[in-house]
């Protein structure tokens, strides 16, 4: 098949890392893929989209079909741009989100297109099971863009209550891409502690930084996917996660501890401007103590990691998430001829009824 695999930009960040895996998953799985180029052909082509969908500029060419892969991470879509998402992702034929979690809010919202689940995934590759040295220093990594949806600040008081200074005990909190305020505000109240090492080298790779580390801590609010657990636990690294979100999807406690919820809300506007709704806030009390668990019981430890890793390799790698939508867009294209109007036929008979709620059937 071949396959116009467009973007909203280029400049280097977690969208382009999934662009750019994708692509090369679609390309072992024997597809033609253009990416910068318009094909000389786009009739012969199926046009995709992956991004913030308010920025999908789709082309006028009679591509063979339309598909927007897209994500949410509130159950709202923020006011600015949302009249242009909706009319976008109701131009496709098809869309693929990354989780159950990432779909609520496109599931509710006003869009006719059919929606069906395709996890992202790992390259087991470039982030293999690693042995460690578990004796000694027990080093915790939080990274990526700290940030309130992260739960970011939860890290630091939590080490903090969680262990003594005599324990042999680091973290490291890692920003890839950027400093975030909240990378800054966090390096200027705790950037003195002797165990807690703040690191922006944007150069770095994740695989070294995976691998200098013990455990993985996400303490997150929302996550529309959690890339980076599914990437460590890829390594071998017991992880704590909160238990909420896309992550609930592809973690469990046979890879690490969970962090369980508080009773405290905190409007999502605080991370994402423009967008109505409430995220629950982890409770801090649970991963110090998850910290504490794993850091007494470094066997049980390892050996969560490795179970994690076999669970990644198993299920959730990026070719696990191209022969799904492999398989969706060819239901598509095998529709009517192809088009929006043969699948969503298609779509309306395979809804379901379920506690008296529709949903869409997303095998």
């Amino acid at each position: 098949m071949k396959l116009w695999l467009r973007i909203h930009g280029y400049e280097p960040c977690s969208w382009t890392f999934v662009w750019q895996n994708l692509k090369e998953a679609f390309e072992r799985f024997g597809y033609d893929v253009m990416t910068y180029e318009q094909p000389e052909h786009p009739e012969e082509y199926v046009e995709m989209w992956w991004g913030d969908p308010q920025y999908f500029r789709w082309s006028r060419f009679n591509v063979r079909a339309k598909a927007a892969i897209a994500l949410t991470e509130a159950r709202s879509i923020r006011y600015s741009g949302r009249n242009k998402v909706i009319h976008n992702l109701n131009e496709a034929d098809i869309i693929f989100c990354p989780s159950d979690f990432a779909a609520i809010g496109l599931l509710e919202a006003p869009i006719e297109t059919p929606i069906r689940i395709a996890h992202f995934g790992v390259d087991i590759d470039e982030f293999p099971c690693i042995e460690r040295d578990w004796d000694g220093d027990l080093s915790f990594l939080h990274a990526g863009v700290p940030q309130f949806r992260k739960g970011s600040w939860l890290v630091p008081e939590a080490f903090i209550s969680a262990f003594d200074e005599e324990d042999d005990v680091s973290l490291t909190i890692h920003t890839f891409f950027k400093q975030s305020e909240m990378f800054k505000q966090l390096k200027a109240e705790y950037g003195k502690h002797p165990k807690i090492n703040f690191v922006d080298n944007m150069e770095a790779s994740a695989v070294d930084i995976y691998n200098d580390h013990h455990v993985y801590v996400s303490p997150h609010l929302s996550e529309g996917f959690g890339l980076m657990v599914a990437e460590a636990m890829s390594t071998g690294m017991p992880c704590l996660v909160s238990r909420c979100s896309a992550p609930r999807e592809f973690f469990d406690s046979r890879y690490g501890y969970w962090i369980e919820m508080s009773e405290d809300y905190v409007p999502v506007d605080q991370c994402m401007p423009d967008t109505d709704g409430f995220w629950r806030v982890p409770d801090l009390d649970s991963l110090a103590s998850g910290m504490r668990k794993l850091y007494d019981n470094r066997e049980e430890a390892e050996l969560r990691g490795i179970e994690g890793s076999k669970s990644i390799a198993s299920s959730l790698t990026w070719d696990h998430a191209v022969r799904k939508i492999d398989r969706h867009l060819n239901e598509v294209l095998d529709t009517k001829g192809y088009g929006a109007s043969g699948i969503r036929k298609l779509y309306q008979k395979e809804k379901i009824i379920e506690n008296g709620i529709s949903y869409a059937n997303r095998i």
